[in-house]
């Protein structure tokens, strides 16, 4: 099977296959459910991947742990540095504390509250910073440049897509017969992991992204071959709420990702329901 150039994007099937090793020594696989319910209702076999059972309740502690293992002893020492509006914080605060290192998360004003407690009860310092992700974002690069530490990107880098995209790794080995995936995307890096390990390995398996009405950054730059950024964003789903993809994500949706389809608030808020109904689940 042929690798992609990782000269472009930088990640490629063998460097998910080995993330998956190197976070086996410190996460369970998370299972797949089948469900009955909305197998009846879509009337085509649908199966569920549970990462709320993460550490952090979400997949982001994978591309955050991938990101701190692969980082140099030396970098390492010097602690970690992101932007994050929630989950990805958590994600590093999580990598940090098993690593024992420093770990400093910016977060906009705005930021879920519970969420950011989240962080905190990790071990990292909190600093808020603007009313947007992107105000944080770019304080916590200036940051990052004066002090020395490393830093996370919740979204364009290699290490974390190829972290998230252990999902895939697990996928095929409990799903062999897959498809057709469907994704959420926020700035890319779980569809980019996905879509990439899974055409590589299953070329005719379909990836689908589910992007909220209010923040299609990335069905906007897919339709207009190039990346768009948007002047602001409005959707209820804050861990989706990019206003734009990154370089590498891009890339990656443009080569793998088959469609991608808008999701409106209203629909959003059903599912939720749906899934926490059907098979008591909070997602």
């Amino acid at each position: 099977m042929r690798e992609v150039e990782s000269d472009i994007v930088g990640v490629t099937p063998s460097s998910v296959e080995a993330a998956a090793l190197d976070l086996a020594k410190y996460l369970a696989p998370t299972p797949l459910q089948y469900s009955r319910a909305f197998t009846d209702k879509a009337r085509c076999y649908v199966h569920i991947k549970i990462e709320s059972i993460q550490p952090i309740r979400a997949f982001k502690v994978r591309g955050a742990l991938t990101k701190v293992m692969r980082m140099h002893p030396e970098e390492r020492s010097k602690g970690v540095i992101t932007a994050s509006a929630g989950n990805h914080g958590q994600g590093v605060a999580y990598a940090a504390a098993t690593f024992k290192i420093p770990a400093t998360v910016y977060v906009p004003e705005t930021a879920n509250q519970l969420k950011v407690e989240a962080i905190r009860r990790l071990g990292a310092e909190v600093v808020p910073a603007g009313r947007n992700y992107n105000d944080a974002y770019l304080e916590a690069i200036r940051h990052q440049e004066q002090g020395g530490a490393t830093f996370v990107h919740a979204f364009d880098d290699p290490d974390v897509v190829a972290g998230q995209g252990t999902i895939a790794v697990e996928l095929l080995r409990d799903l062999e017969d897959v498809d057709t995936v469907l994704v959420p995307i926020g700035g890319g890096g779980l569809i980019g992991g996905i879509s990439l390990y899974l055409k590589e390995k299953r070329p005719h398996v379909k990836v689908i992204g589910a992007e909220p009405a209010g923040a299609d950054g990335m069905h906007r730059s897919l339709k207009a071959g190039r990346i768009v950024t948007l002047e602001r964003v409005n959707t209820i789903a804050d861990g989706l709420a990019a206003s734009a993809p990154g370089k590498l994500t891009f890339e990656l949706a443009k080569r793998y990702v088959d469609e991608v389809v808008i999701v409106q608030e209203a629909e959003m808020l059903r599912a939720i329901r749906l899934v926490f109904e059907w098979e008591h689940l909070l997602a």
